[in-house]
């Protein structure tokens, strides 16, 4: 069963391939979101034609606003999800936050919109 899971860290590359063509210094502006969605799809479709079991992501960057980070967060994995659900490979994503803020809006980006139920959503012991 596919699965994304974000982790606090640095990227450890020795679990799989590490997405080094999706690391990014800022995040694009609202009405550029489709090029962050253009850069993890190629990771996505690098990971498939390698048939890496486990694709290593790097985090999103810290943005000012909030917004933006859900929105893009938000992009990245509408776009994993997605591709998941139609290839075989990568079977598992793994995104390394090294901040700790940036952890914490990626849990709560995928339990507000993408956990089905409790036991599937991101918790680091910070919720019930």
């Amino acid at each position: 069963m596919p699965s994304i899971q974000a982790l606090k860290g640095t990227p450890d590359k020795t679990r799989g391939l590490f997405a080094a063509s999706a690391a990014i210094a800022e995040l694009p502006a609202p009405e550029h979101m489709n090029d962050l969605a253009q850069i993890c799809r190629a990771a996505l479709e690098d990971a498939e034609v390698k048939q890496a079991s486990t694709l290593i992501f790097p985090a999103l960057p810290l943005a000012k606003q909030n917004s933006l980070m859900f929105q893009a967060i938000n992009v990245l994995y509408r776009t994993m999800r997605d591709f998941q659900d139609s290839h075989s490979y990568p079977q598992e994503i793994l995104i390394y936050c090294e901040d700790d803020r940036v952890l914490n809006l990626y849990m709560v980006v995928w339990n507000m919109y993408y956990a089905a139920d409790k036991p599937s959503r991101m918790n680091d012991g910070r919720w019930d």
